[in-house]
């Protein structure tokens, strides 16, 4: 303690109470009264802002949402898309493969062109997914793959697997991110 706390509980103890004038309750009153009502105007305040805001980010979210619906309908309305195409993880691996049949001699590269073309694009896939270690197939992502491929923005698709209860990890593991 201070000097100056010592000496003012010195006086405070010396101090009749019973002699000392009681406070104004009207004044007292007032005060009480205008604080109640300054804190709640500010928080009925407070809440009409945030409960603005947050109507003005739901309005936007179904706005999103109905983007992406639509979307959806027009990818699923192009036929090319609903075709199984090569994914970009794919294609590395057919140009890998190219690369050695051309080293091979003239008439061994003929025979594997005129026999090849069907399972290659298959062959590969699996076996990088089980090299790799990813899943095998996941007939639910494709058509979010698609929607990546054709350009919509990777945290959109990503927000649209979430809200339906898909794990957007494994978008990135199928896109090979």
């Amino acid at each position: 303690m201070t000097l100056q706390e010592t000496m003012i509980s010195q006086e405070l103890a010396n101090v009749d109470l019973t002699k000392v004038a009681a406070l104004q309750q009207k004044r007292t009153l007032a005060f009480v009264n205008h604080f109640v009502l300054t804190n709640v105007q500010f928080l009925n305040n407070f809440m009409k802002r945030c409960e603005q805001k947050l109507m003005d980010f739901d309005r936007k979210l179904e706005k999103v949402n109905a983007a992406m619906v639509l979307l959806e309908a027009r990818l699923s309305s192009i036929p090319e898309l609903n075709t199984t195409t090569p994914t970009a993880a794919e294609k590395p691996a057919e140009t890998t493969e190219a690369a050695p049949s051309k080293e091979t001699p003239a008439p061994s590269s003929e025979v594997t062109q005129t026999t090849a073309p069907d399972p290659t694009p298959e062959a590969p896939t699996q076996a990088e997914d089980t090299v790799e270690g990813k899943p095998q197939s996941h007939p639910e992502y494709d058509r979010f793959v698609k929607m990546v491929q054709v350009g919509v923005p990777l945290q959109a698709v990503k927000l649209k697997l979430s809200l339906e209860g898909l794990d957007p990890n494994v978008l990135d593991q199928i896109l090979g991110k």
